[in-house]
């Protein structure tokens, strides 16, 4: 099914709502197809890039909060990561509970042969848009994520 203007609903709002879904569930198609052939799933990869982009190691805690998961759901994550030799837990001399999560040379090495597909693939989905109008459509977006976080 495509989600278009013949997909018209009477309600203008649930229609607005229905869009952004379809959106990401088309979006998550094509991350499943980008990562098909990969050895790693779109959320190890998310993982990884966010401890390539961090300024510091981050805990298990840190990667909850910034993809918005449990921690409990981190936990197969991180442990496939470490089996793939990509990421090592080091203790956190402060706190001996916590663990820090660090990319490994093999890790940063399959970032570098991956990122750059994925970026130009993120380029072609969103080259649909002028930059301004990516701009605003972060703009839109941030505003429906603050409204949903208010709704808890």
């Amino acid at each position: 099914m495509k989600f278009n203007a013949s997909n018209h609903f009477d309600d203008p709002v649930h229609e607005a709502l229905m869009s952004v879904w379809w959106s990401g569930i088309l979006l998550k198609r094509e991350a499943r197809r980008f990562f098909r052939d990969r050895i790693v799933s779109e959320s190890q990869f998310n993982v990884m890039m966010l401890l390539k982009y961090a300024e510091k190691p981050l805990s298990q805690q840190d990667l909850s909060e910034r993809l918005l998961v449990d921690k409990s759901n981190l936990t197969g994550l991180i442990d496939s990561l470490e089996k793939l030799a990509f990421v090592k837990r080091r203790k956190f001399p402060s706190d001996r509970r916590t663990y820090r999560l660090t990319l490994t040379a093999k890790g940063m090495s399959f970032l570098d042969d991956a990122e750059a597909p994925y970026r130009e693939l993120v380029c072609r989905i969103m080259s649909v848009y002028s930059p301004s109008e990516m701009k605003h459509l972060t703009e839109l977006m941030v505003r429906l994520q603050s409204g949903l976080e208010e709704d808890k």
